[in-house]
């Protein structure tokens, strides 16, 4: 019986880990999203104004940390919140979700397999 329910549960936390992020429009409804974004990633690194257009880059230097381009249009709303892999994540394929299910799955394995007393 248990092991249906831990089959289940890891295809489902597989299938969610691995759903794409990248281009997933984050604040794009708020009514101010100039400040969540400032709030959540702080000061960009470089702001370019165009007649239509606002982009904000973030740029790290951490090779863990994803670099980040926001356009904003003229009203202030978010055109397009991209995420740049750096050469880590694009080398495993994973966000940060993906670090976690695959954590989750080799701790059961380890409880299920080598170690059965701890079930």
């Amino acid at each position: 019986m248990k092991k249906p329910i831990l089959i289940l549960f890891v295809i489902l936390f597989s299938a969610y880990s691995c759903s794409s992020t990248i281009n997933r429009p984050l604040y794009a409804k708020s009514d101010n999203a100039k400040e969540l974004i400032l709030s959540k990633y702080g000061k960009p690194s470089m702001v370019e104004n165009f007649e239509e257009s606002q982009t904000w880059r973030y740029e790290y230097s951490s090779q863990f940390k994803s670099n980040r381009t926001i356009i904003f249009d003229k009203f202030g709303k978010i055109i397009s919140n991209k995420k740049h892999y750096k050469t880590f994540h694009m080398i495993t394929g994973y966000n940060k979700h993906g670090y976690i299910a695959i954590g989750v799955i080799v701790a059961l394995g380890l409880i299920a397999g080598p170690f059965p007393a701890l079930l």
